[in-house]
């Protein structure tokens, strides 16, 4: 699942890169796991009693997964015939879920097997390592599961082979997920994931000691933009001669700020504008002057400077980053803070990082698949998983209860889950809905690291990415 073992630093692109998150959700409190799928089922049904918080939903949340809401309409979910009663096996796949929340997911599977006595769901969990080939394989053999939990960047290389969900699930049952992380799941008309948690949106995780000295810095009133960011980081070298922050122009940040990043028949790149280069130009000129420290082209994964060595005013990050700072620099630890990071000129937080189920459309039982993974992601279930680790619900009703705006101590972890919980509502998730979404993200921020260093134009460096982004898309 991970390329860190819980003590090394987790790398930076992308906030927590989609595939880097710390090892096992039960492996640290303030960390997440992330989940997908493989082939093949064990017929685990042990559904041991669970004291870490299964979840059994209401009535009328148990009414509407026990229809499978058969008989629905592709377009409206609007039922036209008396559904008949789930039944059958239901392969479910995860990955890495076992070890921390074995008692979570056997709580879920009893509490759907008793609403429907004819359903027998069989649980395999898989090593992340083993995740994309099995899936890929599996889907060509036509012996998938019913019900699988996906990475999100694998989602539009196989949508094809997904089913509509908007067939086997109703408008109601849909309507209780943030549509800024279920709408970008409907690819070509179709919805074919689901979202299920995620770890919320950036956070700004500063030195107190360092931004007291910056005048121009107010925590109640952070950088509301990436400009504003920039402008800050510079502020901060120039008062303290501590590198501001470590940044690249990365994809998901010209998102931020407005920029088109691909045409909307996807098949060439959008950003080569002047309002692309402008936004290159800032950076580069952060870049020159120290703003932003040296190590920010660093293809490494983590800056040599960054905030858990102290040698940056502030970084944007996931606010699980803050699990790395106190284990091993429990010195910086106690001299930092959080604010929000910057918003989008949408007014949004923008997601690259979210967990989705699926029914495979080869499923021999979609129906009940298509049931389970509502049921695992109503609201009563996901606010469950959500007091078993810090994670955030894709449920409104869930996003909605006290357990996320009451404030139980003066923790900097409970400071994030109320500043996150506060801002669920405005958070999305971005996608470019190609097979390509990874590689494409690899070679913009590629591309971003050698203008910053290199003596290329903005417009000349935007030029050449966006030829290399032509050329994939046409493969």
């Amino acid at each position: 699942m991970s390329e860190s073992n819980g003590t090394d630093r987790t790398p930076e692109p992308r906030y927590l890169s989609r595939r880097r998150l710390l090892v096992g959700l039960g492996a640290s409190a303030v960390t997440f796991g992330l989940a997908a799928c493989a082939p093949g089922t064990t017929g685990n049904n042990t559904s041991s009693s669970s004291a870490s918080g299964s979840s059994t939903p209401s009535s009328s949340n148990s009414s509407a997964s026990s229809t499978g809401s058969t008989g629905s309409s592709s377009d409206t979910g609007t039922s036209t015939a008396a559904p008949e009663p789930l039944s059958g096996k239901v392969a479910f796949w995860t990955i890495n879920l076992k070890a921390g929340f074995e008692d979570y997911i056997n709580g879920m599977i009893k509490a759907f097997q008793t609403q429907h006595p004819g359903v027998s769901i069989e649980w395999t969990d898989v090593p992340g390592d083993q995740i994309d080939a099995k899936l890929l394989a599996a889907i060509a053999s036509s012996d998938v599961p019913d019900a699988v939990n996906m990475w999100n960047d694998s989602i539009s290389g196989v949508s094809g082979k997904l089913a509509d969900l908007s067939t086997l699930l109703s408008a109601d049952e849909l309507s209780d997920y943030q549509p800024g992380l279920l709408n970008p799941f409907k690819i070509d008309g179709r919805q074919v994931a689901i979202p299920w948690y995620h770890g919320g949106m950036p956070v700004m995780i500063y030195q107190k000691s360092v931004l007291a000295k910056v005048s121009s810095f107010n925590p109640e009133q952070p950088p509301q933009t990436y400009d504003e960011a920039l402008n800050l980081a510079q502020s901060i070298y120039d008062t303290t001669k501590v590198y501001g922050t470590a940044l690249i122009p990365r994809d998901d940040i010209m998102s931020y700020y407005g920029i088109k990043m691909i045409s909307d028949d996807k098949t060439k790149a959008a950003f080569a504008t002047p309002e692309g280069a402008a936004v290159f130009e800032h950076f580069k000129k952060a870049y020159t002057d120290k703003g932003l420290a040296p190590g920010s082209v660093s293809n490494q994964g983590v800056p040599p400077e960054y905030i858990d060595n102290g040698k940056v005013g502030f970084a944007i990050n996931s606010p699980a980053w803050l699990a790395n700072v106190k284990k091993n620099a429990p010195q910086i630890y106690g001299d930092i803070d959080i604010a929000p990071a910057p918003m989008s000129t949408g007014g949004k937080y923008l997601l690259t990082e979210i967990q989705t189920l699926v029914v495979p459309s080869a499923s021999k039982n979609p129906k009940a698949g298509a049931a389970f993974i509502q049921f695992i992601t109503n609201a009563e279930n996901q606010l469950a998983f959500c007091k078993l680790v810090p994670i955030f619900p894709s449920s409104i009703k869930a996003g909605e209860d006290a357990f996320f705006s009451e404030k139980t101590d003066d923790s900097l972890d409970t400071k994030a889950k109320l500043m996150i919980g506060k801002n669920l509502p405005k958070l999305e998730y971005i996608q470019y809905g190609t097979t390509h979404d990874s590689e494409l993200g690899k070679v913009f921020r590629t591309g971003a690291a050698d203008y910053l260093t290199g003596s290329q134009s903005a417009a000349a460096a935007l030029a050449a990415i966006a030829d290399k982004w032509n050329t994939i898309l046409a493969g």
